[in-house]
Order: C-alpha cells, then structure tokens, then sequence
C-alpha cells in the first residue's frame, strides 16, 4: 500500500482504477455518461470498482487542505440544455468540443453574457465543460487522481471530490470557458488570462451573476483558475 500525502492507496484500488477506465472507454464517449446517475454508473462497475468510488465519497476533503463547501450529491437536473456544434481553433487545427449541459437559467444567462461580449469585443467563449453529475465527477476526480501519481492532496488542487464540485450544484453552476482561440490550453492553462475575453469578464461578468471562483492566491486551497465562472443565482 502507498501513503499518498495522507491517503492511503493500496495496489488493488490502482488496480481497480486502470480497470474502470477500461470499462468506460465507450461510455465516456455517449453525451448522456456526463450526466449520469450512480446507480447507473456501478452497473458498469465490478464491486470493487464500486468500493473504491463509495470510499472517495466518504472523505472529508478538509482533513487535506480544501477548504471549499460541501454542496451535497444532487440529483441531475430536469431541465438541461445541450451546448452542441461547438469548435474552437489551436495551432490551425479545428477541434470540436463534446456536447455540454448546462441548466436552463445557467444557459439563459451565458447567452446573455456571450452576446454582450461579441458587441464588445467581436468574440465569444465557448463552454469547455458545464454541468457534471457527482457520479461523472467522482470519474474526472479518478482520471486527475492517476494523472498526479495518486497524490490526494495535490488532486484536491485540480479536482474537487463529488458533492463539491461546483460543476455538479445548479444553484452555483460552473463553467470552465475556452476561446475560438483554444485558450487555455493543457501546456499553459493560465494564458486566459491574458485574453481579451478573460479582461472583458473581469470587467462585466458580474453584471450576468458569473463570478471568478477560483482566483488566484484563493483561501479554498485550490488552484488558480481564470477559466472557471460559476453563475450565483
């Protein structure tokens, strides 16, 4: 077993983790996999695939450094709006961005937000990532937990656990934005904030109710995140 910053890791949960991305190789590729349901999700899952998520839900990310809300495991929407046909350009290559959801009043507003940018700026961002189920989330926070070589504490920084995610709570949705320019990117994410766009939302994102949530030198004990707004009802 491997003590990972406080978490302990044993050999069979990594293996359990290899194993679940292997399973939802399909899956994650079906729109409907960013709103699924547990119950739906540990179908797919073996019952020590399932173990492993069900312990994840049980830590207090605070024991760890995080000092963000608990918003609680909610159930998905009702009344979500695919964000379809979006593309973005990097490096003179098009690539397209997999279908999103957000909530019907979230979606209201972003359209608000982006038609008041065009008139300002002639540009638009687009939504990266939107709603996340806590059950996707609980597989994004596993995807980071492998990507940082099962360092709890320094994927608590990148990735909130289901229940606090703000992707996953509709009263306070979040939306990671990227430019048609492909900003950010993987290589240097904090770039936004040298953008155009990003200024443009310093300046007037507030008006709409979308708040920067993750600024830099923030007292939740996450990563700085320019990209990341939540709309504040």
């Amino acid at each position: 077993m491997t003590d990972t910053s406080g978490f302990i890791i044993s050999t069979q949960e990594k293996i359990s983790v290899d194993s679940i991305f292997k399973k939802l190789e399909d899956e994650k590729k079906k729109k409907e996999f960013r709103v699924v349901s547990f119950e739906s999700l540990f179908k797919l899952l073996d019952e020590n695939e399932q173990d492993l998520i069900k312990r994840l839900l049980k830590v207090n990310p605070l024991e760890f450094g995080f000092k963000g809300k608990f918003y609680g495991i909610q159930e998905v929407p009702t009344d979500l709006v695919e964000i379809t046909n979006q593309q973005y350009r990097l490096k003179e290559e098009t690539k397209a961005i997999d279908t999103q959801f957000l909530p019907q009043e979230t979606s209201s507003a972003y359209e608000k937000l982006n038609q008041s940018l065009f008139n300002d700026t002639k540009k638009k961002l687009l939504v990266l990532s939107g709603y996340r189920s806590p059950a996707y989330q609980a597989f994004v926070f596993l995807w980071y937990l492998k990507e940082y070589e099962f360092d709890f504490t320094k994927t608590l920084k990148r990735a909130a656990l289901p229940g606090y995610s703000e992707h996953g709570f509709p009263d306070r949705q979040a939306i990671d934005f990227i430019t048609e320019d492909g900003s950010p990117s993987e290589k240097d994410p904090e770039n936004f904030e040298k953008t155009v766009e990003y200024t443009w939302l310093t300046e007037n994102a507030n008006k709409f109710n979308f708040h920067l949530t993750n600024p830099r030198d923030n007292q939740l004990g996450t990563m700085y995140e320019p990209w990341h707004w939540a709309y504040v009802k």
